[in-house]
């Protein structure tokens, strides 16, 4: 190898390893520390949250009666023939709901509100799906950008060699200019690798929470969700069972049935207990009984918006059930296709990337096979792996959604990859 090739591989393997101790200082985070760092700074999920604890806060309030009490008070004169005298009085009324109102308006509450948990719960599995996918999939960016360094340095390696072979006369000018292309080209895929890793630490950051300024960088070798060995029957039963939004769904049928039950007892009147005491010449109690005649309003509208509301609780309950088939069907054939492709490659093969090209430039010292021909294995055991981590990358995208429908996280397997 001439000189400048030794000076330029040197100098490139140089930045890559300024490059990886870089990341090896960067601040860095467990999945478990990232999943549990969400939880609390995720703004998706602090909203969901704060909108439960709103619901909530509705459902201890609809326990309060909903009448007052009233006190009243009266000052002034009886005049008469004979006489003339000041008269004092005060009053206490309190109007009691029956019918059942109360409990009716406590039930529709509390079914809000379970909705209300339902849907903080869902929203928690989406950010946990969103976590786990962002870091799988930084994690599967860094193996590509590490590809890419090594394909580097490699087609650094086989450029210099052609300008030796070239400057002894055993070479040609075709097989310099193919050796200089080779170099751009994984240059500029090296380049475009550590791009997409620098927006996939973004986006891992992001999906956390954090601050626009904090950049966490995924720790340890890339761990892939485990095979799912379940059947599509059996995965939409359990999507049907567990998911959260169902059940949300579910309960704000059952909270709108609840306010259609309030409504239609608005017709049973609502009576007012009172007592009066006094002073004129003598002094006085008196209790009272009063109750409104239902002739006029007897709650016709609000029944009529309670029956639509329930109706149309109804009908996005319905739907969503198909949806949720509809999803784990779809998932569930997108991550067969993707583990089938997965499983297509050869993993010693592709694993084994850099003792594959160092079996192939000794067969190139040894004069066993030519450049071209050289570097066309190079190039077929490069995007080999690059294909591979493409199909790792469309494996971890189809196994988090699938979790996603079925409604849960998907574990993480004991495989190391």
């Amino acid at each position: 190898m001439s000189s400048r090739g030794h000076l330029a591989c040197a100098v490139l393997v140089a930045l890559s390893g300024a490059a990886s101790s870089a990341r090896a200082q960067a601040p860095s985070i467990t999945l478990a520390a990232a999943l549990e760092r969400a939880a609390l700074l995720n703004p998706d999920l602090r909203i969901a949250q704060a909108d439960a604890a709103a619901v909530r806060a509705l459902s201890r309030a609809a326990r309060a009666w909903v009448y007052n009490p009233e006190v009243s008070a009266g000052l002034g004169r009886l005049t008469t023939v004979d006489s003339s005298q000041g008269i004092r009085d005060i009053g206490l009324s309190q109007r009691f709901e029956l019918g059942g109102k109360r409990g009716a308006r406590i039930d529709a509450a509390d079914r809000r509100s379970a909705a209300a948990d339902a849907r903080l719960l869902r929203r928690g599995e989406e950010v946990a799906a969103r976590v786990t996918r962002a870091f799988l999939l930084a994690q599967i960016a860094r193996l590509r950008v590490a590809t890419t360094v090594e394909a580097e340095q490699v087609a650094m390696q086989l450029r210099a060699a052609a300008d030796e072979r070239l400057a002894m006369g055993a070479g040609t000018q075709l097989e310099v200019n193919v050796a200089a292309a080779a170099a751009s080209r994984e240059r500029w895929a090296r380049l475009r690798a550590e791009r997409d890793y620098a927006s996939a630490v973004v986006l891992l950051s992001a999906e956390i929470g954090l601050a626009a300024s904090e950049r966490l960088e995924p720790l340890g070798d890339l761990v892939l969700t485990a095979v799912e060995t379940r059947s599509e029957v059996e995965l939409i039963a359990l999507a049907l069972a567990r998911r959260a939004d169902l059940r949300a769904a579910a309960f704000e049928r059952e909270a709108a049935a609840a306010t259609l039950r309030l409504a239609r007892r608005l017709a049973v009147p609502d009576p007012a207990l009172s007592a009066v005491t006094g002073q004129d010449e003598n002094r006085f109690l008196t209790f009272g009984l009063s109750l409104s005649l239902p002739l006029f309003n007897r709650g016709q509208s609000e029944r009529a918006d309670a029956s639509g509301f329930l109706e149309r609780a109804r009908i996005i309950e319905e739907s969503q059930r198909l949806q949720v088939q509809r999803e784990v069907q779809d998932a569930f054939q997108a991550y067969t296709r993707a583990l089938e492709a997965q499983s297509g490659f050869d993993r010693d093969v592709v694993e084994r990337m850099s003792d594959n090209l160092r079996l192939a430039e000794e067969s190139f010292r040894a004069g066993k096979i030519g450049l071209l021909v050289f570097s066309t294995v190079r190039r077929d055991l490069v995007e080999a792996r690059l294909a591979y981590l493409e199909a790792l990358t469309e494996l971890v995208e189809q196994r988090i959604a699938l979790g996603l429908a079925i409604g849960e996280v998907p574990p993480l397997a004991n495989e190391r990859q």
